[in-house]
């Protein structure tokens, strides 16, 4: 089968398309026909060796696919061969990536796609958006009527954040540039202000004098300290990038009983991502949550796609396909 692999970490020159063997079926796990898979930041950084991981050897690329069932082990009851299925959670912790025709996946790691939604969409949307589900549900715990304020609100995380954290009851602000204020209020029922306004602070600060519940800035080109000045007493920031400026007045800080809370999905549990995977397939299914800003390539150019991520020239969510 062809597929994208590295023999050693390294920069996008490391990349190999290639043949590999199809992988055999174990009892509880699901071959699948790969249909089409994303490339996300955190795949870089396994491929550079950043991000440090038990990877096997040769090692596909890749996390997230979706494709059709071809084979299923003999021990699996949920899927069966013809099932159009995604994950979400492979290539990492030293499981094989999916980069490649065909790919092995345990049946714990599989979702049912759901019929009426568009494979391409599908698979670009599932990072952000299980992203967003898990830092709602479980790094804020966001309550009904809590402000929330999301920066970077109409980028590939923040638009998921802005429709999950509405669904949640959540009091949703966000700041963006002003042509995105039409879409974001789609979204939801937000407060938009507009990230270029030289007066923004003064403004958030007029306008909730009380302080925010949560900030989340997706972008991380916002100083950790402008943030802090925004909570509300036992506030928190959930942080899921580094910040621009990572300085803030601790004594301020201890004294309001504020809190950071980091977030990165690859250390999200099982229960975590299909908990996430459940929350995704439910927007799904409404048309919701899936991915419209994309570009389509063929696997031969993940090297290439791979450079463009990581010199920041393309800002469009990537989808390989065979």
């Amino acid at each position: 089968m062809k597929a994208v692999y590295i023999q050693k970490t390294g920069d996008p020159a490391t990349i190999i398309v290639g043949e590999l063997p199809i992988p055999k079926v174990r009892p509880k796990s699901v071959l699948i026909k790969v249909i089409a898979v994303s490339i996300n930041y955190v795949d870089l950084f396994i491929r550079s060796g950043i991000y440090q991981t038990e990877l096997p050897h040769p090692y596909i690329l890749g996390r997230d696919a979706i494709g059709q069932v071809v084979e299923i082990g003999k021990d699996v009851t949920q899927f069966k061969v013809g099932d159009q299925v995604w994950t979400n959670s492979m290539g990492y912790d030293g499981r094989q990536g999916i980069t490649s025709e065909y790919a092995l996946i345990p049946e714990e790691r599989l979702f049912l796609a759901p019929k009426n939604a568009d494979s391409l969409k599908l698979i670009a949307a599932v990072h952000s958006a299980a992203t967003a589900a898990i830092v709602l549900q479980d790094t804020m715990m966001l309550k009904p009527k809590q402000k929330l304020l999301i920066e970077g609100a109409a980028g590939h995380v923040g638009s998921k954040l802005v429709y999950l954290a509405n669904e949640m009851g959540g009091e949703v602000v966000t700041t963006s540039s002003l042509q995105d204020f039409s879409r974001l209020k789609q979204l939801s029922a937000a407060i938009c202000f507009d990230y270029r306004d030289k007066s923004l602070f003064q403004k958030l600060k007029s306008a909730y004098p009380d302080g925010f519940d949560h900030v989340i800035d997706t972008s991380g080109e916002i100083p950790l300290q402008f943030n802090c000045d925004l909570l509300a007493s036992k506030g928190a920031i959930s942080l899921i990038t580094a910040p621009k400026d990572s300085y803030f007045d601790s004594r301020q800080f201890y004294m309001n009983c504020w809190q950071i809370k980091g977030f990165v999905i690859s250390h999200a549990s099982l229960a975590q991502i299909q908990k996430a995977g459940q929350i995704l397939n439910d927007a799904f299914k409404k048309g919701q949550l899936l991915e419209e800003d994309m570009t389509i390539k063929k696997f031969d150019e993940a090297a290439e796609m791979h450079d463009l991520m990581e010199t920041k020239k393309e800002n469009r969510k990537i989808i390989l396909v065979p």
